[in-house]
Formats: C-alpha cells, structure tokens, sequence
C-alpha cells in the first residue's frame, strides 16, 4: 500500500502527468461512450442505404462543425494563458468569442447548406430516395453545428484553466442522450432518430459546460457580445487561418465519403464503420495528452521561452511515437476478432467483417504518423503559428484526393483509408520541419533581443 501511495505521491507532483492521467481516464469514459453510438447503429440499422445517407450526412455535418468548433477550442488556449498572464477579463474574452463565434456560424452555415443543396446532386452517386433523404437529414442535423462550436469554446475555455475533466466526460452526455433517443423512437422515425438523438444530445452537453464554465468564473449569463475589440480582432484573425485549416483538412473525410459513393453500395458505411474503429486509439491518445500539453506548453513557454518548448516537444515525440507503434502492430495483429466482436451483432453480418477489417488495418498503418502530427500541431498552436496549420492542411487534401483516385481503382474502398495513411506520413513531414525551423528563427529574435544595445 505504502508503494502504491508512493507512486501516486510522485505522479501527482508532476501536474502534466497527473493532468494527462486523468484527462485521459475521464475522456475515456466519456469519448468510449460516443464510440458506441456507431456500433448500435450497425446492429439496430445494419449497412443500408438509409445508413448510407445518413453517415454521409453525419460527415458533412462534423466537417463543418470542424472548421469552427476545432478551430476555436485550440486557438482559445494561448489566448486565455497569455490574458491570466496579464489579469486580464476571461469572462468577458469568453463572451466575446461566443458571441462573434456563434453570428459567424450563422451566416456561414446558411451559406454552405445553399452551396451544398445545389451542388449535392452532381457529386453523391445515390438514388433520389437516397438524394432526398440526405437532405432532409442534413436539415434536421444543422444545427449540430452551431451548438458544437459553443460546446467548444466553454471546453477549450475550461482547459485553458487546466479544468479537463468536465470537457472529457462531457461527450457521455450527448452519447447517452442519442442513444436513448435512437431506442426509444427508432420504431417511430428509423433513420431521423439517430439524427434527432445527437441534436438533443449536444444541447444538454453544452448546457452542462456552461453552468460548469458558469461556477468558475469563466462565463457569464450577460457576457455575450460581438464588440471587436483588439484582443477579440487578434483571436479571430489567427482563428481564421486553423478554421481554412480545419475546413481543408474536414473536407478529407467528406471527399473519402464522396468517392466512397461512387463505389458499390455500403462502401460509404463500411469506410465509416472502420474510421470509427480507427479514431478510437486516436481519441485515447488526443483526448489525454494533446489536451494536457496545449495548456501546460503555453504556460511554459510564456515563463522560459522557446528552448524550454522545443525541449518539451522532443520529450513528448519519443513517448508517443514509442507507444503509437507497440499500440498499432497489437490492433494489426488482433484486427480480425476485434472488428468481429465489436461490429458482428444484430443486422450486421459475419460476411462484412474481413472488409472493414482491411479497411481498418489501412487506416491503422497510419496511427504513429497522425499521432506524432497532433503533436507538433500543438507545438504550432503554442506559438500561433495557425497559418502553417492552414498551409498543411491545403496541401494534405491534395495529397489524400490524388492517392484517392489511383488507390481506389485497385483496392476499393481500403484505397481510401490507405491514401488516408500516406497523407498522414506527408503531414509529419511538412509540421515537423517547419516547427523546427520556426523555433529555431525564433532563438535568433531572442539573441538578438538580448544583445539589443536598448537592452541594458
């Protein structure tokens, strides 16, 4: 016993362990709930093309969640650290932010759902059932994206604080409430359950985040504005360079779920079914660590600087890579009964599980180099670096609708994972370098601040 509270002992005096530890537990929990809400889908809906329609749907609609609510929850962080640096007024920053944040999702989700009800028909292969039922769907799920991009900025605004454990259990509230929702009225709605579920589901979460964000300090009932303010003008400038970020990189998924269509019926729910699988260990690892490190790297990089910053980067390159390659061979190896036990029930047939298996095992080749990629893009986020987010992001859509188009022709739907993967090597590449390089750039200003003849 007295080892056991040794170790506790030792791990609780470092925060960033700690922090990570139980970020990662709680989001586990509240993550691993989410993850389940596919799977009933597979057993209580099977692979259809009512399924079909509404994963494509559910893509499209996260894509566009994505470029705001990702945008918004990382970019907050360096944000709210550097104004508590400076005592500054979080509430009201926070106000702001949802605000602003929520008028321009207004506006931009008119836009795209104008943009996508003309130009839906001339890319998605589907029968005009199916065509029809995409956009009813897409209409009763929208406004999944405003209501995503609040949750985000209360949980990326709780982070900053180094409050993790409310935004990582909080998923399990939209999740149960789906899942309720989806058995209770599957026999009524079938299909528009689902969707309904998740509506329902995300507004009771945010409602949780706010009155969590409520109790310390961080938002208030009559904080809302849209005055643009320098700071508020700052934050939207650098947040517009990670939302082209997140709108390139978002729009992969809904590309591989486009050419998916193309493929033979079931391919779009097959394709999903193994990313679901894939972004399970992606979950574990993001939800925890990358989580943790955007807010205790801002802290340390404003009190000792860039060195201190790279030298963390390093440290966290070693243990992820280490553990991302042992974590990947074990899922290629027990790939097969694990695509089996978890998907194998109900309307999901034994015959479907060697295809989602290949896919998924082509999704996994990839996992070290996606993972390694998150952290240098928390490195970037650090510095503010979000224009070469962007550029990534620009180039690693090309790279994955090129590899696409040729992969698929031989392999299927596992092309597309495949290319997924390659994107992902790509990616690495370009983040990492362009990291280095940036901190290295950013040494010399610092000697050169120091030796400053004004620097006396």
């Amino acid at each position: 016993m007295s080892f056991i509270n040794g170790v506790k002992n030792r791990v609780m005096d470092q925060p960033l362990v700690w922090d990570t530890l139980t970020t990662t537990f709680f989001s586990t929990v509240g993550k691993g709930v989410g993850f389940l809400v596919p799977f009933f889908i597979a057993a209580w809906f099977g692979v259809s093309q009512e399924t079909d329609a509404f994963f494509f749907v559910y893509g499209l609609v996260l894509f566009l969640a994505g470029v705001f609510a990702n945008a918004v929850e990382s970019v907050i962080v360096p944000f709210i650290t550097e104004l508590e640096a400076q005592d500054g007024d979080v509430a009201s920053f926070v106000g702001k932010v949802m605000g602003a944040g929520g008028l321009i999702v207004v506006l931009a989700l008119g836009a795209f759902l104008l943009f996508f009800l003309f130009f839906l028909p001339l890319i998605l292969h589907f029968s005009p059932g199916g065509l029809h039922l995409v956009y009813v769907l897409l209409w009763e799920t929208s406004l999944l994206v405003l209501l995503l991009t609040w949750t985000s900025v209360l949980s990326g605004a709780l982070n900053a604080q180094k409050s993790f454990s409310l935004p990582a259990v909080s998923p399990a509230i939209r999740a149960s409430v789906a899942l309720a929702f989806i058995f209770l009225f599957k026999g009524y709605l079938g299909i528009h359950a689902v969707a309904w579920g998740y509506v329902v589901g995300e507004f009771l979460r945010m409602f949780v985040l706010f009155f969590g964000a409520r109790s310390k300090g961080i938002v208030s009932w009559f904080s809302f504005s849209i005055n643009l303010d320098r700071r508020l003008r700052e934050f939207l400038h650098t947040a517009s360079y990670q939302a082209v970020a997140m709108l390139a990189s978002g729009l992969n998924p809904v590309v591989d779920k486009t050419m998916a269509s193309w493929l033979p019926v079931g391919s779009v729910s097959v394709l999903h079914y193994a990313n679901r699988l894939f972004m399970i260990p992606v979950v574990f690892f993001s939800s925890g660590l990358m989580v943790t490190l955007l807010s205790h790297w801002g802290s340390r990089y404003w009190e000792w600087g860039i060195k201190k910053l790279r030298m963390d980067v390093n440290k966290a390159v070693k243990v992820v890579a280490i553990s991302s390659l042992i974590l990947m061979i074990g899922l290629v190896v027990f790939s097969y009964p694990l695509t089996k036990l978890v998907l194998a029930h109900g309307s999901f047939t034994v015959e479907k599980v060697p295809q989602v298996r290949l896919v998924w095992v082509c999704y996994l080749v990839g996992l070290p180099f996606y993972l390694l990629g998150v952290v240098y893009s928390r490195a970037h986020l650090v510095l503010k670096n979000t224009h070469i987010l962007m550029k990534r992001a620009l180039y690693i859509n090309l790279i994955n609708i090129s590899f696409n188009y040729v992969f698929m022709k031989f392999m299927g739907v596992a092309g597309i994972a495949l290319s997924s993967s390659i994107a992902s090597v790509c990616s690495l590449l370009y983040i990492s370098v362009t990291f280095y390089r940036s901190s290295f750039d950013s040494d010399v200003e610092e000697i050169g601040e120091e030796n400053s003849p004004y620097n006396v």
